[in-house]
């Protein structure tokens, strides 16, 4: 990026590059008021603005200041200038969930790259990885996963023959969570070390922030909470040293981790802050708050506070956008919530309303090619074929799951799969007694594994929360 060497300014980018986000914003802010400035100096000061704003969380203004840059940059006629603001404009537009104008947005660019001949210039090479990770960024976040990997992969090589080390990670964390979607190894404890070690080098304290949140994550999962403490609450700080717009989900992971130790006053303090920083951004920490609220009333006993969850959850799902994050763990919250209904009421009921919410799920899971998921939610739907006492239904589905793991080398769920295929042999005669005796659903629940195969959901629900920013 081209900056003028204004001391104002240079004094504003090296207080952006130590994450001093909202002081080199006042900075500009002063320098805005003046009106001594040429041209350039304008593009500089609001091109710098909308990505200090974007750091804050604060889209639509960023957009604002970005088209304001655009029209300098035009008038300047610089490409690269020109091509450095849109590539901003993009970054914003897919954040915002608007693919299809950041798709239009980064082929203009891409255009007007095309007709700049330095093409072995570090200039030329380090805008079209970027332009790639971009494409990458957005084919991701509307589940085209293959072509968001081509892309992954370009970035990766341009990086790497450049020797950009910031390229190579944002690159590394596009590559991580395509194959983490697939089914294949992004959460394992390596890969996310790998992606924050990259981070720290840099010493990029909003990809550390997003490092140290997985790390928290992962260790959430493997049931140590201790680590995952350490890690979520050196992400914090962070946060708060710089500002940053994560700070909403570093905290509902935090939540997420006092609801699972029953530390229920922490939990409520984690959802009161996280209220009070959603209220301040446009980036979903709205949205993020809705979702905790909700889960924090599903732990209570009245049925007046889970039909209060249910409804928020309700919201979130005809709000968000079907690869959010957000909308999959509005779903898995209210299918748990319609199986505490089943097995509290004894009525059938609630079968039927969870369908079309499992069924939503897999249009998910073939959409974005989530193999991992798919069989997961054959495994479910096998499980609540048998409170019904629907052995043949029940195997076939157990035999799509283990089909679809067995297809997409997925074989350590597949090994899981067997096991459930061999339990419900052993246990047929039990389950025949249990049908001719009639046996509550509860028991019948209980036999099914229902709220174990919950959990395996749930796990795998807090790595969708999209903290990354890979546009």
């Amino acid at each position: 990026m081209i900056y003028s060497n204004k001391n104002e300014l240079s004094q504003a980018m090296q207080l952006k590059n130590e994450g001093k986000f909202t002081e080199a914003l006042k900075l500009i802010n002063i320098l805005e008021d003046k009106k001594d400035f040429t041209l350039q100096d304008q593009l500089e000061i609001h091109h710098l603005k909308s990505s200090l704003l974007i750091e804050l969380g604060y889209m639509n203004k960023a957009l604002n200041y970005a088209e304001l840059a655009y029209k300098e940059s035009q008038q300047l006629k610089n490409k690269f200038q020109i091509i450095d603001v849109l590539l901003t404009k993009t970054y914003i537009l897919n954040k915002s969930d608007k693919q299809k104008k950041a798709l239009d947005t980064i082929s203009k660019t891409e255009q007007l790259l095309k007709t700049i001949n330095q093409v072995s210039s570090i200039q030329f090479k380090e805008r079209k990885a970027y332009i790639a990770l971009y494409k990458g960024g957005c084919y991701f976040n509307m589940g085209e996963l293959n072509r968001s990997l081509k892309y992954a992969d370009e970035v990766l090589k341009i990086a790497k023959e450049i020797k950009n080390k910031k390229l190579i990670m944002l690159a590394t964390k596009l590559l991580n969570f395509n194959n983490y979607y697939k089914g294949d190894l992004f959460y394992n404890l390596e890969s996310i070390k790998h992606y924050l070690t990259l981070a720290e080098e840099l010493n990029d304290k909003q990809e550390i922030i997003g490092g140290l949140n997985s790390m928290g994550m992962y260790f959430i999962e493997k049931g140590d909470f201790d680590k995952a403490l350490d890690y979520l609450e050196r992400g914090l700080l962070l946060c708060d040293e710089i500002n940053s717009f994560k700070t909403i989900v570093v905290l509902s992971s935090l939540f997420e981790l006092y609801l699972d130790i029953d530390s229920l006053e922490k939990a409520q303090q984690c959802l009161d802050r996280m209220k009070q920083f959603g209220d301040q951004i446009e980036w979903p920490g709205g949205t993020f708050y809705r979702l905790s609220k909700a889960e924090m009333l599903k732990k209570m006993p009245q049925k007046i506070k889970r039909l209060k969850a249910k409804e928020i959850l309700k919201q979130i799902i005809d709000e968000e956008h079907p690869f959010s994050g957000l909308y999959y763990h509005a779903l898995i919250d209210l299918c748990d919530l319609y199986l505490t209904e089943l097995r509290e009421t004894n009525d059938l009921k609630a079968l039927d309303e969870i369908q079309p919410y499992i069924t939503q799920l897999k249009d998910i899971a073939n959409n974005q090619q989530a193999f991992w998921l798919l069989a997961e939610l054959f495994s479910l739907q096998a499980k609540l074929k048998l409170i019904n006492f629907e052995f043949k239904e029940a195997q076939i589905l157990l035999n799509q799951a283990l089909d679809t793991t067995e297809k997409f080398g997925l074989d350590r769920l597949a090994k899981r799969i067997t096991n459930e295929q061999d339990e419900l042999s052993k246990n047929f005669i039990k389950w025949e007694k249990m049908k001719v005796s009639g046996v509550n659903i509860s028991e019948r629940m209980d036999l099914a594994h229902i709220d174990e195969q919950i959990k395996n959901l749930f796990r795998k629900r807090m790595y969708l929360k999209r903290i990354t920013d890979q546009a």
